[in-house]
């Protein structure tokens, strides 16, 4: 058994444990030591002496030995239905349009592919879950030519569910560009084609290089889904905002999962405050009063985490965030659960989220947001997303 003390020194000052090193232990350290001044003196000869020639293979080695690859030499072209005739009739479906879409010399090239929640990730791979997380239920591929002019034009119609489901898509997909209004389509038009929304589905045209038929196509496509009533009723939320309060198109937003990166919260709607950078109003609508309640004490517990509260009362709350000097303010009234977050000055926050009662509560004055909230910014009643 070793003595105590042995392996750990408590004394604070070097202990003495043997008397002798044996000659076997010091030619060992002699070698070793003799070793790492050998191999340092190397170094420090050899320094940047290397020469890749001296090791390498030689150029002339690796040409003679390479061997020729025509794979890509010829062009690959567009896999065609090879049961589709040649003269441009159509012979196949083209989901929701009409025969129409393909006057002008276009044709399709097959019956559109379809995947569904199982399969999308077989067209787009590492992309699908943006569409699954907001309802996805189909997927419609179809594939377009304009053999006259070489172009091709694929248009994606994805079928979300919901028009809420659709609008968060293109929401993310759109970030801060223009909106145009055909109809009852939405679109951001780009240089190879659009996104849009139109009812529950949202669309993708996408060319293969910009020009005027694909701008052509674009345009037909549009048109076509406009005259089309897709999906159900328009969600309460959505109304509230957009026809209650006069709210642009392009200034509403939908959330489904994970609102303020909270797991609990869900189904949030959001407007963009005119005047303000990055103030937002919210509102959620509960199964019920109890519910309504236990989400308001949730997110109550959870903000005090970044916030500390500056006024309160049964049903409401005014917070202050603790480094970035914004104000949050919740309430809940019933089934609702609304109020405004990232609001920089205090007066327009209070204003706002009590303007955002009365509306609600159905007792709202007639005048706009910024008559209800004095010098604080408020919503204009033109809706500019609507053009």
């Amino acid at each position: 058994m070793a003595r105590k003390g042995k392996i750990f020194n408590r004394l604070g000052r070097p202990k003495l444990l043997r008397k002798v090193i044996s000659r076997t232990e010091t030619v060992v350290g002699v070698v070793l030591l003799l070793s790492i001044v050998a191999m340092a003196a190397w170094l420090i000869e050899q320094r940047d002496h290397y020469d890749p020639g001296e090791r390498d293979i030689e150029t002339s080695l690796l040409v003679a030995q390479s061997v020729e690859d025509n794979l890509y030499k010829t062009s690959l072209k567009r896999w065609r239905d090879p049961t589709l005739v040649e003269n441009g009739t159509v012979v196949v479906r083209l989901g929701p349009f009409d025969p129409s879409l393909l006057s002008g010399g276009w044709r399709a090239n097959g019956d559109p592919q379809v995947f569904d929640r199982d399969h999308l990730f077989e067209k787009i791979n590492g992309q699908a879950e943006q569409y699954l997380k907001f309802g996805f239920e189909k997927l419609q591929v179809l594939q377009l030519e304009h053999p006259a002019s070489g172009r091709y034009v694929d248009v994606y119609l994805y079928d979300q569910g919901t028009f809420e489901g659709g609008l968060g898509v293109y929401q993310e997909m759109r970030g801060n560009k223009p909106v145009k209004q055909e109809g009852s389509v939405q679109y951001t038009a780009n240089s190879l084609g659009a996104i849009g929304i139109c009812g529950s589905l949202f669309f993708q045209i996408t060319a293969d290089e910009p020009g005027a038929m694909v701008e052509e196509m674009t345009a037909r496509v549009v048109a076509a889904l406009s005259q089309r009533n897709i999906g159900g009723p328009l969600p309460a939320g959505y109304v509230t905002l957009h026809q209650g309060m006069q709210i642009g198109f392009d200034r509403i937003a939908y959330q489904p999962t994970n609102v303020f990166q909270y797991r609990f919260a869900s189904n949030f709607w959001f407007a963009s405050i005119e005047g303000a950078k990055d103030a937002r109003i919210f509102m959620h609508s509960a199964v019920s009063d109890a519910a309504a309640q236990q989400l308001f004490e949730q997110l109550h517990r959870e903000l005090l985490e970044d916030y500390h509260v500056i006024d309160s009362s049964p049903g409401q709350l005014l917070l202050k965030h603790q480094f970035l000097e914004t104000f949050f303010g919740l309430a809940q009234e019933g089934v609702h659960l609304f109020g405004i977050e990232r609001q920089p000055d205090r007066s327009a926050a209070e204003a706002q989220l009590a303007s955002l009662r009365l509306r609600l509560t159905g007792t709202a004055p007639t005048q706009d947001w910024e008559a209800d909230g004095g010098d604080a910014p408020g919503y204009d009643t033109e809706e500019e997303g609507e053009n």
